[in-house]
């Protein structure tokens, strides 16, 4: 049904992840894995759906238009309290699929077998048409995606056995999915997945990432220097535009709309919670370099604006407040934090759950924007009318603050987090951004564009910022989720 295909299909599933278990499912077909390949199964899985009431099996013709099969034999029946696959269990499975099997068509229910000796077995007959005979046949798909529901009130865990592998009939949409588009990863398979985390190339992906929080030094070489000097209103509505253009651009482009995925609306978590998480964690960040800045202030008192010593620079622009250097300060640290340590999250899950040329790909990804976004902080932070710090020290700060992709990294590696704090994380994030952008960046825009030369110079900077980030869009994935599998791709 149309409501279902659009209510789940919002979460991708990582290509390179899909072709590793599919040669491990070509190879079971083969033999290759028991040695036998006489039982009436290819695939079996457990599920924990305890805190589900509906769950939704779906099947993709692949890119050519095509699906491996007219059909595929289906058995679905309770499951061990710890989710294991026994030998009994197995057996069951056999002896259901070796019977006759009743027909599905998309859109119908898949029942959960119960009763019986053997258990009901269904057959789910793909949308598609035959063309071409013998080994040449194929099934051409008359719709590209089949879905059918599955009622589980009342079960904790289901065991799954089925003619084929699930993820031969996957193309950017995995073949269970939960209420609310989430990933449904099962416990146990046979055969057993040779899935490894790889921290090695993870660790060293993270690395890379940090290497680009040193971007600012560029602007240390004497031409830049000079540049910025000599032409102080130019160089600031250009490097307050770009660095407003590249914020916003994260946020909207990148943090607010993956949240809106991540922080799912399930059985537990109506529409207008979702929303309201989503919405407060955004807000909580847009003011969260104020709440710093006050707490800051409490603790070393009231700040006062610095006064300049020369009468003679009495024209120039005073030194900036101590308080609004740390609103500025924090506001960007806290925010770059927060940014990758996401990013962690991502790359860490895509060396943990994808191949290793998707997971590269991924961090190729991140490092193209984390350019463009740290050379905006850095610039933010050394001006002297926002951050005024110095090169050495801006560049010693965003480095720190741009370690917490190696913590991202390490925390999902160890102990993966759940999509609903993932999403939270980025709309925080994301607030935090729009803050500096809106009330720091462009306010210093309005403030030197005092020429319509320098306000086009402005505006052209904006959206070259905004590009830099945006052109991401065109090839940027991330894989991630509880489970191991709950990533989207965009």
């Amino acid at each position: 049904p149309t409501g279902q295909n659009c209510r789940i299909e919002h979460t991708l599933k990582p290509r390179g992840y899909t072709m590793m278990r599919l040669l491990l499912a070509l190879a079971f077909s083969a033999g290759a894995v028991n040695g036998t390949g006489d039982e009436a199964f290819e695939w079996a899985g457990t599920f924990d759906v305890a805190d589900m009431n509906t769950v939704f099996w779906s099947a993709q013709s692949d890119a050519e238009g095509h699906y491996p099969d007219a059909s595929m034999t289906i058995v679905i029946m309770q499951g061990n309290a710890d989710n294991s696959l026994t030998e009994a269990l197995e057996l069951a499975g056999e002896e259901s699929l070796e019977g006759a099997c009743t027909e599905l068509q998309p859109g119908n229910a898949l029942p959960i077998s119960s009763t019986g000796t053997p258990l009901p077995c269904y057959k789910l007959m793909f949308p598609c048409t035959m063309e071409g005979s013998g080994d040449a046949a194929e099934c051409h798909a008359d719709a590209h995606t089949a879905i059918w529901e599955i009622d589980t009130t009342g079960y904790n865990n289901i065991a799954v056995f089925a003619q084929h592998f699930p993820i031969e009939f996957e193309r950017e949409m995995h073949y269970l999915k939960g209420p609310g588009g989430e990933d449904i990863e099962p416990i146990a398979e046979h055969p057993e997945s040779t899935r490894s985390k790889r921290w090695g190339a993870a660790i060293g992906a993270a690395f890379i990432v940090m290497v680009c929080t040193l971007m600012g030094v560029v602007f240390l070489a004497p031409v830049f220097a000079k540049l910025r000097s000599e032409h102080e209103s130019l160089v600031t509505v250009l490097a307050s535009a770009f660095a407003a253009g590249a914020l916003l651009a994260a946020a909207f482009y990148l943090m607010l709309y993956e949240a809106t995925h991540l922080i799912a609306i399930t059985d537990d978590r109506t529409e207008a919670e979702a929303s309201a998480w989503w919405g407060s964690a955004t807000l909580l960040g847009f003011v969260s370099p104020f709440l710093l800045e006050s707490i800051i202030s409490f603790i070393v008192g009231k700040a006062k604006p610095e006064e300049r010593k020369d009468p003679e620079a009495a024209n120039e622009s005073p030194t900036p407040s101590r308080s609004r250097k740390v609103r500025v300060l924090s506001g960007v640290l806290l925010g770059d934090f927060l940014h990758n340590l996401v990013d962690g999250f991502f790359i860490g899950a895509a060396f943990a759950n994808c191949d290793t040329s998707m997971a590269w790909t991924i961090t190729a990804a991140t490092v193209y924007h984390e350019l463009a976004q740290e050379i905006s902080d850095y610039l933010v932070l050394t001006n002297k009318d926002q951050g005024d710090l110095k090169p050495f020290m801006a560049l010693g700060l965003n480095f720190l603050s741009g370690m917490s992709v190696l913590f991202g990294v390490c925390i999902v590696l160890s102990a993966e987090p759940s999509n609903f704090s993932t999403g939270c994380l980025l709309a925080y994030g994301a607030g935090v951004y729009l803050q500096i952008a809106a009330t720091e960046c462009m306010p210093r825009v309005h403030e030197f564009a005092t020429t319509l030369n320098l306000r086009l110079s402005g505006f052209l900077l904006f959206v070259i910022g905004a590009t830099a980030i945006g052109l991401v869009l065109l090839d940027h994935e991330h894989c991630g989720g509880e489970g191991g599998g709950d990533g989207h791709g965009h």
